[in-house]
């Protein structure tokens, strides 16, 4: 015969708990092993002003800050390119931080880079401020992946006899950043895209006629708590931190994309990488 054992309210209660501890410490071990790795593909419908009658409906494809040599490599940043692809994009931004310190000479980004796919429009990117540790070589991995590298300087598009320019500043922090010399012969008639590393500079980009600004840098401060602010987020990332908001009187588009990759600590908590696609009307 079976003795059944009777347990109090208080013994269950505490079995209770123990078992969603369990729950809890299994949870936060994904979050913080995996969750890095785990990447969002954001979709956001953008109207921006003045936008050309040829480019509207145009796929546009954002990535940030990959922060190639901490605890990221080429392993990890295929599925990145292959996710990007599936995509089709029209045209290919990527905002910063390539590499999170010096370069070490032995995984270069340049083979993957250059297998990213964006025909009608072609890549473009600009550097953020870790890419200064090893800037000429970020250069030049850049290059050799058919991106064009927009350093206070500016390019444009071509599509059924009208323009789409984009725009690209040095690193605000520590490049030598310069919006006028960047927008130099443009002027409010022109549909610019912005790319700038850091966000909060879209104060500035909002008053000097940029149609839209697509940014990185803050990695939506990476570790976070359902409903509370990030712990922290870095300089020229603490008033814009992700997501789509409008700026200035103008209401000028500014995107804040999270990055797919860390910094300082290779955990992402309640804030996933992200890819963001955006289609223009």
């Amino acid at each position: 015969m079976t003795e059944t054992k009777i347990i109090t309210r208080r013994q269950f209660l505490r079995q209770m708990g123990r078992g969603l501890l369990g729950t809890g410490v299994l949870g936060t071990a994904f979050y913080v092993i995996e969750e890095r790795f785990w990447y969002q593909v954001r979709t956001v419908r953008l109207s921006i002003r003045n936008l050309p009658d040829a480019f509207k409906g145009w796929k546009i494809v954002q990535f940030s800050d990959v922060h190639f040599g901490f605890y990221y490599g080429t392993d990890q940043f295929q599925s990145v390119v292959d996710l990007i692809n599936g995509l089709k994009p029209d045209l290919l931004f990527f905002t910063g931080d390539l590499l999170d310190r010096e370069w070490n000479g032995k995984q270069s980004a340049a083979p993957l880079l250059e297998k990213l796919q964006a025909p009608r429009g072609g890549k473009w990117a600009v550097l953020g401020n870790h890419d200064y540790t090893s800037k000429k070589q970020v250069i030049q991995q850049l290059l050799d992946s058919q991106f064009q590298v927009l350093i206070n300087s500016h390019g444009s598009i071509d599509q059924d006899g009208q323009q789409l320019y984009i725009a690209g500043v040095d690193d605000y922090l520590m490049g030598k950043f310069d919006l006028k010399k960047t927008l130099q012969g443009l002027s409010n008639q022109h549909c610019v895209l912005l790319l700038a590393h850091e966000p909060d500079i879209a104060e500035l980009s909002s008053k000097s006629g940029v149609n839209a600004q697509f940014s990185g840098h803050s990695h939506g401060g990476q570790i976070r708590m359902p409903f509370f602010k990030p712990f922290f987020t870095p300089d020229l990332a603490q008033k814009y931190i992700e997501g789509l908001y409008e700026v200035g009187p103008n209401r000028m588009p500014l995107y804040v994309n999270r990055g797919v990759g860390t910094s300082n600590l290779p955990i992402r908590l309640f804030c996933r990488p992200e890819i963001t696609v955006f289609y223009l009307s």
